[in-house]
């Protein structure tokens, strides 16, 4: 039996909703008793992990063993729980509050939470400093299971994660990994261009996937960066199939920078709160300037009609605020740089001189290697798409007094991307 050592000891709270299963109705507020919290405290006393009976059935007996022999087995004074929570019950559905009131009944002091709420997973470390390993090892299991993770999947790697060496490290490393399948993913959404230097248009993965069986061309799809081979005549007739596919894309980068936008603002309240050197306070307001600005543009979206280069923005500044938070806990970090032919192929680049095609003149911009390859090749590279004049033209070409994502590369030619944002330049009319 795991008990209490000190009174500093805080129980690691992880309210968990079920994932990929059937949802588990959650108890009526009325139900909820008034000792709640201490009930959950003295659970904790007896084992590192609480799982209510509504949740028994989604967490294997088997993770759950795991998960308590870890915890035990180590120094850190990590908890976790799993409790139905609802709006008007003891803790009015916030797991924040859950994790403060347990935190109190356990005497305060030193002690990490793990909260699971709106399908997935929180931390929060108390008496700690900047050792922040509930923090991290939550947010480690949503990128790692790639916020699709169920319940037990969720326990086993925030607890894994919360307990390693390196919380952080296993952090960055989950999020790059999420980066790499985002960016595969993410790449056939980023416009009709493909790097085959012929300018002729390209089209999103599945779609092609059809067409390639449709025309029986038994084409082998290695991954999704494969080129893609010009198809104009039979696009006229699939015209309205990829319209729909790419406002479906889209509407998954709307809402993938929607989930960023909350997940980012709980944790800068969280950071900015503790005691931070000069320079680390600079660069956490630099953080919460940039996912203003990104809530700024996420918000015009909704109110007027969504667009890839607008929802593309929204996740390049929530990037600048996550690497803003990087750089405060790490001097030696350098801010990285989005890709300027397509910012969704992530800030794995290199400065690479581009030469104008068909021209000659030359710009040195920091690209991914499949772009940096193919203008070395003299051909074109995957770029992102806009909108202008009626035409369908590289990003870039947009004129800069009309688009802030032109005039800016996205943060690759200018680093006043977030005080335009902030100060209404991407609200500015298309002509």
């Amino acid at each position: 039996m795991r008990r209490f050592e000190v009174p500093s000891v805080l129980g690691a709270v992880l309210a968990l909703t079920l994932m990929g299963t059937a949802p588990v109705a959650a108890a009526p507020a009325d139900t909820v008793p008034e000792n709640a919290t201490e009930a959950i405290t003295s659970a904790l006393a007896e084992s590192p992990v609480h799982v209510d009976p509504a949740y028994s059935g989604a967490l294997p007996e088997e993770v759950r063993q795991e998960a308590v022999a870890l915890i035990e087995g180590s120094d850190l004074p990590l908890y976790v729980v799993a409790v139905p929570m609802v709006e008007g019950d003891t803790w009015d559905g916030d797991p924040e509050n859950l994790a403060v009131l347990v935190h109190d009944h356990m005497g305060g002091g030193r002690a990490h939470i793990l909260v699971f709420a709106n399908d997935r997973m929180h931390g929060w470390d108390y008496g700690s400093g900047t050792d922040l390993p509930a923090h991290y090892g939550a947010l480690t299991s949503s990128y790692a299971t790639g916020f699709s993770g169920n319940l037990g999947e969720l326990v086993e790697v925030s607890v894994e994660s919360a307990l390693s060496e390196d919380p952080e490290a296993a952090y960055t490393a989950a999020t790059e990994a999420y980066d790499e399948q985002r960016e595969d993913a993410a790449g056939p959404m980023s416009g009709f261009w493909r790097g085959d230097g012929t300018g002729a248009p390209g089209w999103l993965w599945p779609s092609v996937a059809a067409l390639a069986l449709l025309l029986a061309v038994g084409a082998v799809w290695r991954s999704r960066r494969a080129r893609v081979p010009s198809l104009p005549a039979l696009a006229v007739t699939q015209h309205a199939g990829f319209d729909n596919a790419d406002r479906a894309a889209l509407d998954r980068l709307v809402e993938r920078g929607a989930t960023d936008l909350v997940e980012l603002g709980e944790r800068l309240g969280q950071l900015r709160s503790r005691s931070q050197n000069e320079e680390a306070t600079r660069l956490l307001q630099h953080a919460l300037d940039a996912r203003s600005a990104a809530a700024k543009v996420h918000d015009r979206m909704l109110a007027t009609e969504p667009s890839l280069p607008d929802a593309v923005g929204v996740l390049v500044l929530l990037d600048m605020a996550e690497d803003a938070i990087l750089r405060s806990r790490s001097r030696s970090r350098r801010p990285r740089v989005h890709c300027y032919a397509n910012p969704l192929h992530g800030t794995t680049t290199k400065q690479t001189d581009w030469r104008e095609f068909g021209g000659t003149r030359t710009i040195r911009v920091p690209l991914c290697a499949e772009c940096a390859r193919a203008v070395r090749g003299r051909g074109r590279p995957r770029v992102l798409p806009d909108q202008h004049r009626g035409s369908e033209v590289p990003y870039y070409e947009v004129p800069a007094d009309e688009s802030v994502w032109a005039a800016t590369g996205y943060g690759a030619l200018r680093d006043d991307l977030v005080d335009r944002v902030l100060r209404g330049d991407h609200g500015r009319t298309r002509r």
